[in-house]
C-alpha cells in the first residue's frame, strides 16, 4: 500500500470511529430514543465494489449487516469480526492493496408514529390535530403537578374527567361544590384542557393525562360582577394553580380586575383569556391586559372566525366557526340537567372562549416539560405558525396558530425573507430562521406543484433547492438562519416575474414532529423606490376600475385612510372651459370619488366634444379605427412612503395582438406644458417621434423648427438628482413620465397629436 494512502486510510477512519462513539455516548437515555443502539448507515463511493466496502467497515471494527436498497448505502453495525487490532497496526496484512470507499456514516435513525388517543370520538377532534397535538403528545402528555384553574361556570364530574379534578370552590353557592355547572360552559373548557386522553371513551384534552383541573365557578347563567370575579381569581392564586385560564370578558379598563390580574402575574402564574366573540378590534378584558395571553378563535382552515374580536392579539387557537357546519365547532365534554340532576355528555360548542383553554392547555404542558413559568408565554408565542392559506395578519392571528409541539421542542423554521405576499425583485434575497432543529433534515423548497393549496409539495423531490447535505453552505454565523440569493441556487438565470411559493421544513431536535413555513410571494422586474417619481404605466387596460393604481403599483394605498399612504398626481393640459384657456393642472388621485379624473375618468367634454385629458390611441386592426388606451402614454407623479414594485403581468400597449405598430402611437398635445409617459415597455428614440399640426406631419426636429414644440424634455431623478434635460438624441425610458413644452395645439381644428413609433 502506498504510505500516504495508507495514512490517510488510518486518518479517516479514527475519525469515523469517533464520530461512531460520540453518537454512541453521548446519547441521553432520559429520552426516546432517537437511533438504534450500534447500527449505522455508511455512504460508500459511487460504484463501489462490495467487497471494498466491506473490507472498509471491517476496519472500522464493525460488521456489515446488508446492502440497503438506496445506491451505495450499507447498514453496519460495531462489534463485528474485524475487531480494532488491525486498523493501529499501520501496515496491511497482505500485499493485496486496499482502497479507502467510505464517505460518510450516520445513525440508524428510529421513527415513530405519532401518539394518537383510542378516544371514542378522536375523529371529531380537528382542534387537536390543528394544534399539532399527536406529535406533540410524543414529547410530554402532562404531570400530575401541574394545575389548570378553570375560572368559569363550574366543572361537572364528568367521567371523561375522572381523576383529573382537585378541589375548587362555588362563589355562586358560597359552598365547595363547584360541579354544578348549569350551562355547561366550564366543563367544555375544562374537557378541552384534560379530558383524560387514550381511555377509550369520549374526547381527548390538550393534557392527555396528569394535569391536574381546579375547578372555580363565579358564573350561573348571567353576568358576574367584579366583587365575585376577583374572588374567584385569588382562589386560583393562593390554592397553588399555576395556570388560569379565563375565557370571559368584560367592556372597560377595570381597576379593581387590573390589580387582581398584575398581582396574579407576578406569582407566575400563566394567565390565559378569550378575545371575546363581538368582531370588534378591541379584545375584551382581562385579555386586554398586557400580563394576559390574548387568544383569537380560528375554525378548522385556519381563518379567523367571523365572530372573533382581534386588535392586540397574542396567538389564535381553535375555537370553531358554525358558518361552515356543526362539525366546524370544538367537541368537548358537556354536562345537561334534569330535577337538579346532571346528565354527562359531549357537545358542540364555539367562540374565543373555546380558543383560550386550548392555549391554557399548551402552558400546562410545557410547564409540565419543565419550561420555567416565565419562559411559557415567549414559548408560545415564538413558535406559533403561520395559517395554511390567505396570509399572516398580526392583527388577527397575533404571532400566528398554536403549535403545541413546536412550543414543546422550542423548535423553529419561520420564513423572515420574503415576507408573506411581498414583492421582491428577480434575484431575491432568501431568509429562514431557524432554532431547535436537526439541520440534517431541512428542505426548502422553490416553485413547486401544491394541488391542495396547503402550502406542502406534492412531490417531495420537485422544487426542492437545498436540503440537509447542502444547508451547511447556507447558515449564518450563529446558527439561527438560512440565508441565500436567488444566483446561489440559479446561478445563470434571474428568477422569473410572477407569482411564486417557498416551503421550509425541517425535523425538531428534540424528536417529535416536524416543524415547516410556507409563503407565496411575487417577483416583479422594476421597483420604485421610497420617494417622489415620474412614472409611466405602458398597459393596455380596459376595466381602470378594478385595475386600480394599488394592484398595478404593489404595496401602495392611495385610500384617503391609508397610512401611510402613497400619492398619485396628474398634470391635466386640456383648457379648462371654452371661455378659460387656462389647463385644468394638477389633480389628485382619490379611489373613492366616482368622479376621479386622475385615473377613473381620463376624459371630459368640451364645446361638446369628448376629448382625452392624457393617454392616448392606437389603430386596433380587429376595429379598424382609433382606440383610447389609457395610462399608457400619460405621465404621473408618484409619491411613495415605501419601495414598492410594478407588477410587469399586465397586457402591456405593443404586445397587444390588434396593435398596428406601423401607426404607432397617438398623444394629444395641448399649448403649455404637457405631461408624457413612454407609452411602450421598451425604449423608443425621442428623436423619431412625429408630430401632426392642420394637415401637416413633420419629425421632432423639424416640428421645433416650425416652432410646434421643444426638442428638450425633462424628467424627474429623484431628490439627490433633481429634474433630468432630455435631448433629441436620448431615448424614452420605459415607465418613465415626462414634461414636454408644447407651443401650438387646441381642442379643435387646431390640435396638435404626437405620434411614438413603437
Amino acid at each position: 500500500m502506498n504510505k500516504y494512502k495508507g495514512w490517510l486510510a488510518f486518518l479517516y477512519t479514527t475519525a469515523l470511529l469517533v464520530l461512531l462513539c460520540t453518537c454512541v455516548f453521548c446519547h441521553n437515555e432520559s429520552v426516546k430514543q432517537i437511533y438504534v443502539p450500534n447500527e449505522y448507515i455508511v455512504k460508500a463511493q459511487p460504484g463501489s465494489n462490495p467487497q471494498f466496502v466491506r473490507q472498509a467497515v471491517e476496519r472500522m471494527g464493525a460488521t456489515l449487516v446488508k446492502a440497503l436498497p438506496v445506491a451505495d448505502h450499507y447498514l453496519i453495525k460495531l462489534g463485528g469480526a474485524g475487531g480494532h487490532a488491525s486498523l493501529y497496526t499501520g501496515r496491511t496484512k497482505s500485499a493485496q492493496p486496499f482502497r479507502w470507499v467510505i464517505e460518510s456514516v450516520q445513525p440508524n435513525y428510529l421513527y415513530y408514529l405519532c401518539a394518537v388517543p383510542n378516544d371514542e370520538y378522536w375523529p371529531k377532534l380537528w382542534n387537536m390535530r390543528q394544534i399539532n397535538m399527536p406529535a406533540a403528545w410524543e414529547i410530554e402528555k402532562g404531570k400530575a403537578r401541574v394545575t389548570v384553574a378553570i375560572i368559569d361556570s363550574g366543572t361537572a364530574n364528568h367521567p371523561d374527567l375522572q381523576g383529573r379534578l382537585v378541589q375548587g370552590y362555588d362563589f355562586i353557592d358560597n359552598d365547595n361544590d363547584p360541579s354544578n355547572d348549569l350551562i355547561g360552559h366550564g366543563t367544555h373548557c375544562a374537557g378541552i384542557v384534560a379530558a383524560q386522553g387514550n381511555n377509550a371513551i369520549g374526547v381527548c384534552g390538550v393534557c392527555w393525562s396528569g394535569v391536574k383541573i381546579m375547578p372555580v365557578r363565579v358564573f350561573s347563567t348571567g353576568a358576574t360582577p367584579t366583587s365575585m370575579l376577583v374572588q374567584g381569581e385569588d382562589y386560583a392564586l393562593k390554592n397553588g394553580a399555576q395556570v388560569a385560564s379565563m375565557s370571559y370578558g368584560g367592556y372597560g379598563d377595570d381597576p379593581a380586575h387590573r390589580a387582581k390580574i398584575s398581582e396574579m402575574a407576578a406569582a407566575g402564574m400563566v394567565l390565559v383569556a378569550a378575545a371575546g366573540n363581538d368582531a370588534t378590534n378591541t379584545p375584551s378584558y382581562p385579555a386586554a391586559y398586557p400580563e394576559v395571553i390574548s387568544v383569537s378563535a380560528v375554525g378548522p382552515y385556519d381563518a379567523i372566525a367571523y365572530y372573533s374580536n382581534y386588535g392586540k392579539i397574542d396567538i389564535a387557537a381553535p375555537g370553531g366557526d358554525d358558518s361552515l357546519g356543526e362539525d366546524a365547532e370544538i367537541y368537548s365534554t358537556l354536562v345537561t340537567w334534569s330535577n337538579n340532576a346532571p346528565t354527562y355528555t359531549y357537545g358542540y360548542l364555539e367562540g374565543t372562549s373555546m380558543a383560550c383553554p386550548h392555549v391554557a392547555g399548551a402552558a400546562a404542558l410545557l410547564l409540565s416539560y419543565g419550561v420555567p413559568s416565565a419562559e411559557v408565554k415567549n414559548r408560545l408565542l415564538t413558535t406559533a405558525r403561520p395559517p395554511r392559506s390567505g396570509g399572516m395578519d398580526s392583527i388577527r392571528y397575533g404571532a400566528g396558530i398554536l403549535d403545541v409541539r413546536a412550543a414543546l421542542a422550542n423548535a423553529i423554521v419561520r420564513i423572515v425573507e420574503p415576507a408573506k405576499g411581498a414583492t421582491v425583485g428577480t434575484s431575491p434575497d432568501f431568509r429562514i430562521s431557524i432554532q431547535g432543529i436537526n439541520l440534517a433534515t431541512v428542505k426548502i423548497y422553490i416553485d413547486y406543484a401544491d394541488a391542495n393549496d396547503d402550502g406542502i409539495p406534492d412531490d417531495p423531490n420537485e422544487g426542492l433547492v437545498i436540503d440537509g447535505t447542502t444547508v451547511y453552505f447556507y447558515l449564518n454565523s450563529t446558527r439561527t438562519a438560512i440565508q441565500f440569493n436567488w444566483r446561489d441556487i440559479s446561478p445563470s438565470s434571474t428568477m422569473a416575474t410572477g407569482s411564486h411559493n417557498l416551503y421550509v421544513s425541517a425535523d425538531a431536535a428534540a424528536g417529535g414532529g416536524s416543524v415547516s413555513d410556507w409563503c407565496v410571494f411575487s417577483v416583479a422586474r422594476r421597483k420604485i423606490e421610497k420617494g417622489i417619481h415620474m412614472v409611466a404605466l405602458p398597459y393596455d387596460l380596459t376595466q381602470r376600475a378594478l385595475d386600480t393604481p394599488d394592484k398595478i403599483l404593489l404595496g401602495t394605498a392611495f385610500d384617503y385612510g391609508a397610512s401611510p399612504r402613497s400619492l398619485l398626481i396628474r398634470w391635466i393640459s386640456v383648457p379648462r372651459s371654452t371661455t378659460d384657456n387656462n389647463p385644468v393642472g394638477y389633480q389628485l388621485y382619490d379611489p373613492a370619488n366616482s368622479a376621479d379624473c386622475v385615473w377613473l375618468n381620463p376624459l371630459t367634454t368640451f364645446a361638446g366634444t369628448s376629448l382625452a385629458t392624457g393617454g392616448g390611441y392606437v389603430y386596433d386592426i380587429a376595429l379598424k379605427k382609433l382606440r383610447f388606451v389609457f395610462p399608457a402614454g400619460s405621465g404621473f407623479w408618484l409619491i411613495v412612503p415605501y419601495d414598492v414594485w410594478i407588477d410587469e403581468s399586465y397586457p402591456t400597449l405593443d404586445a397587444g395582438s390588434n396593435f398596428d405598430g406601423s401607426k404607432g402611437f397617438q398623444i394629444p398635445l395641448y399649448k403649455g406644458w404637457n405631461m408624457i409617459g413612454n407609452p411602450y415597455a421598451h425604449p423608443v428614440p425621442w428623436r423619431a417621434a412625429l408630430f401632426t399640426y392642420q394637415g401637416k406631419t413633420k419629425p421632432l426636429l423639424e416640428a421645433e423648427s416650425a416652432g410646434w414644440v421643444k426638442s428638450a424634455l425633462y424628467t424627474y431623478g429623484g431628490s439627490s438628482v433633481g429634474y433630468q434635460r432630455v435631448t433629441d438624441r436620448d431615448l424614452l425610458e420605459p415607465y418613465t413620465g415626462y414634461w414636454l413644452y408644447v407651443l401650438v395645439g387646441g381642442t379643435g381644428t387646431d390640435s396638435l397629436v404626437m405620434t411614438i413609433l413603437p
